[in-house]
């Protein structure tokens, strides 16, 4: 009889902590107090689900900056002033750097 009691009791305080689950445990906060207290978790994490896409970026950034950095070598021998090549770094400094974040944080999907 007591397990039989007991059987019931456990299944409905079961079923109950599952309807309230919101309100006994947040998931959310545990996760991120979790990753704030081990902020080596969160950089590998962040590294193993986002691998493919920094390796795309790490590529195309250096093809792009060559890209960029052929066009200001252009004007670099046509304009021969001297603060045209640190104009010019910080144009491509700024464009690739806000293209990667955009790619990062923008995602298509």
């Amino acid at each position: 009889l007591i397990s039989h009691m007991n059987h019931n009791f456990l299944k409905d305080f079961t079923i109950s902590m599952q309807q309230n689950i919101d309100s006994l445990l947040n998931v959310r906060n545990c996760v991120v107090e979790q990753m704030l207290n081990d902020r080596t978790k969160l950089g590998e994490l962040f590294r193993k689900c986002g691998q493919k896409e920094l390796d795309f970026l790490t590529n195309s950034g250096l093809w792009f900056g060559f890209l960029l950095g052929l066009i200001q070598m252009g004007v670099a021998l046509f304009w021969e002033n001297p603060w045209s090549l640190s104009i010019g770094g910080g144009i491509v400094g700024l464009a690739t750097n806000w293209l990667a974040l955009k790619w990062i944080f923008e995602p298509v999907n």
